[in-house]
């Protein structure tokens, strides 16, 4: 089954860092490489760590969750959308491998986590 997802890109500051550079990204634990995650509980306690001021499991559970989607969910013939900034423009694409990476900021985006 294709699925479609949204990937905001800050409400659109980094869309063009997206078309550019041909992927998507996200931004949450800027400083671990996740590519060994199997799992959306071995993101807690990253998550946790990079977020200690959050202590509602609720806040903790819905931002987990989309790590989790982005860096498990997302597959090859997906569809994904991104609002572009200061526009009524929306861009999609289609993923088409499966393969996260960790980034730094060279092309000015701050997200870490690529697909």
């Amino acid at each position: 089954m294709i699925s479609l997802y949204c990937v905001r890109a800050d409400f659109g500051k980094y869309t063009k860092h997206f078309l550019d550079g041909d992927y998507i990204a996200i931004g949450w634990l800027p400083n671990d490489d996740l590519s060994p995650i199997l799992t959306r509980e071995e993101l807690y306690p990253l998550y946790k760590k990079e977020y200690p001021q959050d202590t509602s499991n609720v806040v903790i559970g819905q931002q987990v969750g989309q790590i989790a989607r982005f860096l498990l969910e997302l597959k090859s013939g997906d569809y994904v959308i991104t609002p572009a900034k200061d526009t009524e423009f929306i861009y999609y694409g289609v993923i088409n491998e499966n393969v996260y990476y960790y980034a730094d900021d060279s092309d000015g985006c701050p997200y870490a986590l690529l697909l």
